[in-house]
């Protein structure tokens, strides 16, 4: 597919338009890059580059029709400029569109470090590129370079690492390869995404990775959380062992409702293990080789569950450091597995016995430990937030619930829809806009706005196939209602493909 990446100075889209093409396996275009060249091979700046397009229509021509042309015979590609979006939609060429904003402050200092350049350089030469570059979109093309809506997503980067912007890039992208059950359905223009809620709505219905110490239980670590936050509905999934470190899924609000999505999501660990006898590195390497792909297991006898003998799958098993008897790697695994019983079946298949003497879970389904926050910094980030006006820090650590049902199948229902699932209504054929391929009757699925906002969970009662196919019927059994009736306007009685709204009427 075609992903053009625009924005001001300074916003990111260099570096994120590289981490795209490196995850996507996409060839990138950078026309920020020839504009640099171009003003090198002249002997000028770009703010003197920028004046000369001005007296010269040629310079800008040149790099915009190549921006077209790119785009023609390239299906799959990846196109930064600030330009290429306007570009596109003029010539009709179909493409995720994503605008990456951020606040001048930040962009000055992203430049000024890259370029090594002094701030109140680098806050010169940017303000004159830009005032230069608006003047001419102006002048040659009659584009507003203010004017956003030609956008498909708009991202701002001021508090976000470029993984994260990566994320929500390729999750926008996945969404473009739905299925697409009706092309006429009202453009959805209520609601709110989910990373534009308040602080306040985001404690509502959040999710924080927390890194849980090595000690209290974790149901003591919810309880501290509770206090920090000051909230009443607070619950955790996935429980810890005390003295296991690492990730705790903490929910918040309405959030508690979806601990078990995250009890069934994969998880990863970093795992000590002290074995009873001397082994050479040899017979360790190949001894753990065969613990990879599906395994039995029958969890210990201090558990919370039934002893019986289940199946799980080791996804990856990457051991990083032998040291004697101790070895240490890292597993990736399916919800459920005992790591603690898996050292121990090693050390059988050893013949000398072996036992888990450190565990720490380094990720629990898409939770990891880049954005973890400790105790400490919670209740910080919320005392700033309260005391200072300052919730930057507190909003960094809060994720939408909407991030626990991202390994789930999604069906986007239309805005004259939303309501009536919020009553508790199954979803219909008719209120289905877009959905995933391939989804299976019986699946749990997760039911969306067009802005990503999760609306509730439920079993689909046909296949992606069927629900294209069918005219009616029920395509989705509710199984959990999250939003709250009033979201969005009441529309049951209108026809879904309609032009007039109540609200227009």
């Amino acid at each position: 597919m075609r992903i053009t990446i625009s924005g001001p100075p300074g916003s990111g889209k260099t570096t994120v338009c590289g981490k795209l093409s490196e995850t996507l396996g996409l060839k990138a275009v950078v026309f920020g890059q020839v504009f640099r060249e171009l003003a090198a091979e002249k002997g000028i700046s770009l703010g003197e580059l920028g004046a000369l397009a001005e007296k010269d229509p040629s310079i800008d021509a040149g790099i915009d029709a190549r921006i077209v042309e790119i785009a023609r015979t390239h299906p799959d590609i990846i196109l930064e400029s600030r330009l290429s979006a306007y570009m596109l939609t003029r010539n009709g060429i179909p493409a995720l569109r994503v605008y990456l904003d951020a606040s001048p402050e930040v962009r000055m200092c992203r430049i000024g470090d890259r370029e090594c350049k002094n701030l109140e350089t680098a806050i010169k030469e940017t303000q004159d590129r830009q005032a230069s570059e608006a003047k001419r979109y102006m002048k040659y093309y009659g584009i507003d370079i203010g004017d956003r809506s030609v956008y498909d997503l708009i991202i701002n980067t001021d508090d976000l690492t470029p993984d994260e912007v990566l994320d929500r890039i390729v999750s926008a992208a996945k969404a473009r390869n739905m299925l697409v059950k009706d092309p006429k359905a009202i453009p959805d223009r209520w609601g709110k995404r989910p990373s534009d809620r308040t602080i306040g709505e985001l404690l509502e219905a959040g999710v924080i990775a927390l890194d849980k110490p090595s000690g209290p239980t974790s149901h003591q670590a919810t309880a501290w959380v509770k206090g920090a936050l000051h909230t009443d509905r607070v619950g955790h999934g996935g429980t810890l062992d005390p003295y296991v470190s690492g990730i705790l899924p903490i929910c918040t609000g309405k959030a508690v409702r979806l601990t078990d999505i995250v009890l069934s999501s994969d998880k990863e660990y970093i795992c000590l293990m002290r074995l009873h006898a001397d082994r050479s590195e040899k017979e360790i390497r190949a001894a753990m080789d065969k613990f990879r792909g599906k395994i039995y297991q029958l969890p210990p006898v201090r558990s919370a569950v039934k002893r019986q003998l289940r199946i799980r799958t080791i996804h990856e098993m990457e051991i990083l450091d032998i040291k004697g008897r101790d070895v240490l790697f890292r597993i990736s695994c399916d919800a459920g597995t005992y790591v603690r019983t898996l050292c121990v079946d090693v050390g059988e298949m050893l013949l000398c016995g072996a036992s888990m003497a450190e565990l720490r879970r380094s990720r629990s389904g898409k939770l990891t430990e880049k954005n973890a926050a400790t105790l400490q910094d919670l209740t910080d980030a919320y005392v700033f937030w309260q005391q200072d006006g300052r919730g930057e820090w507190l909003r960094s650590l809060l994720k939408p619930m909407e991030c626990l049902v991202d390994p789930l199948p999604k069906i986007i229902v239309k805005a004259t829809a939303v309501d009536a699932l919020c009553h508790g209504a199954d979803l219909s054929v008719k209120g289905v806009h877009m959905l995933d391929p391939d989804i299976r009757k019986n699946a749990l699925v997760a039911l969306m706005t067009a802005r990503g906002e999760l609306v509730a969970l439920g079993k689909m009662q046909m296949s992606s196939e069927k629900v294209m196919a069918a005219d009616t019927g029920v395509a989705v059994k509710v199984t959990r209602v999250l939003m709250e009736p009033g979201h969005y306007p009441r529309m049951w009685k209108y026809s879904t493909d309609i032009e007039g709204l109540p609200d227009q009427q």
